[in-house]
C-alpha cells in the first residue's frame, strides 16, 4: 500500500508508464511514481538530460525564457504589492535556477539575487552570469551564509524532487517572516491532466517524482504554516518549434503526430500562448 505524503491516506494505482507505477491520493489528488529513482539514478539522469534532450534545449535557446519570466517577475512583484512591499532591495532565492535567466530578470528589478543549482554545467553557466551569487548547493543540507530571505521561488522544482514536503518545510525556515514562497508546478488536477491521462506531458518518469493538484500543494503549505495562498492557471508564451521540439521529451507521442510537419514547425518563429496544465502559486510565511 503506498500513502500520501502530503495527507498521509492511502493512494489508488491509476496506471503504468514507461516502466514505472502511478498512484493518486484518493484524498488530496496527489499523483506519485513508485519506485522512487535513487539519488544515484536522480544525478545520472539530469547529467545526461543536459548534454542532450530537452535541457540542452532549453540551455541553447535560452532566450526563449525572457517572456516566462517577465511574467512570473510581474506575477511576484503584483503579490508583493498586495502586501506594500517591493521588489527592489528584497533577498531572494531560487532554488533550481539553472542557467541563471530568471536571477538575471529579477537583477534587472534591482533584486538582490542568490541561487542554487545542482547541475554542475547549469551552475557553472548560472555564475559566470552573476559572479558569486550561484552556488552549486543541495538547500536540504547547506548553511545558508544569507540566513533568511524575502522571496523564495521554486519554478519547476517541487515535481523533480522525492519529499517535496522536506523542501516546503525549508522553505518555510529560509523565509523572514512575512515572505513570500513562489511555486510553479504541474498540476495534477487541472483539465488537461484528467481528461489526458498517462498522454499528459508532465508525467515524465524520474523527472516528474511528485504532482500536486491545487488541493494537494495548498494543504502542504498549510500544513508547513503557510497563509494566503493564491493559485492561477500558467499561460507561457513559448515559439512552436520550441514546444514542437519539447514534445520529443515531453508527451512523445505528440512528437510522432506532427513529425510530418516538422520541417514547417522548425522553420516557424510565431509565438503563442501554451497552456498545458501548469499553475503558478504563491503563499506567505506567518
Amino acid at each position: 500500500m503506498e500513502i500520501c505524503l502530503v495527507c498521509r491516506k492511502k493512494q489508488r494505482f491509476i496506471f503504468s508508464y514507461q516502466n514505472f507505477l502511478y498512484y493518486r491520493c484518493g484524498n488530496c489528488q496527489l499523483v506519485s511514481t513508485y519506485p522512487l529513482p535513487t539519488t544515484k539514478t536522480i544525478k545520472n539522469y539530469y547529467e545526461n538530460k543536459f548534454k542532450k534532450e530537452n535541457y540542452e534545449l532549453s540551455n541553447k535557446y535560452s532566450k526563449r525564457h525572457k517572456l516566462v519570466y517577465t511574467k512570473y517577475v510581474k506575477i511576484l512583484k503584483a503579490r508583493l504589492r498586495d502586501k506594500n512591499q517591493m521588489l527592489e532591495g528584497k533577498k531572494v532565492l531560487d532554488v533550481g535556477c539553472f542557467t541563471g535567466e530568471f536571477l538575471e530578470t529579477l537583477q534587472k528589478e534591482n533584486a538582490d539575487v542568490y541561487g542554487l543549482e545542482l547541475q554542475d554545467t547549469a551552475a557553472r553557466i548560472a555564475n559566470n552570469k552573476l559572479p558569486g551569487k550561484v552556488l552549486k548547493k543541495d538547500v536540504m543540507n547547506y548553511n545558508f551564509p544569507q540566513k533568511k530571505y524575502d522571496v523564495i521561488t521554486l519554478l519547476g522544482v517541487v515535481e523533480h524532487v522525492a519529499n517535496p514536503m522536506k523542501l516546503l518545510r525549508k522553505s518555510f525556515q529560509l523565509l523572514k517572516k512575512g515572505g513570500t514562497l513562489m511555486i510553479q508546478t504541474p498540476n495534477s488536477s487541472s483539465f488537461l491532466a484528467r481528461t489526458m491521462g498517462k498522454s499528459w506531458p508532465p508525467y515524465s518518469p524520474i523527472e516528474h517524482i511528485h504532482i500536486f493538484s491545487r488541493k494537494s500543494l495548498n494543504h502542504a503549505l498549510k500544513k508547513c504554516g503557510f497563509q494566503s495562498i493564491s493559485f492561477k492557471a500558467d499561460w507561457k508564451k513559448l515559439p512552436v518549434w520550441y514546444v514542437y521540439n519539447n514534445f520529443n521529451y515531453f508527451g512523445p507521442q505528440f512528437h510522432r503526430i506532427l513529425k510530418p510537419l516538422h520541417i514547417l514547425l522548425n522553420k516557424s518563429r510565431i509565438v503563442l500562448p501554451f497552456y498545458i496544465g501548469e499553475m503558478i502559486v504563491t503563499a506567505t510565511k506567518k
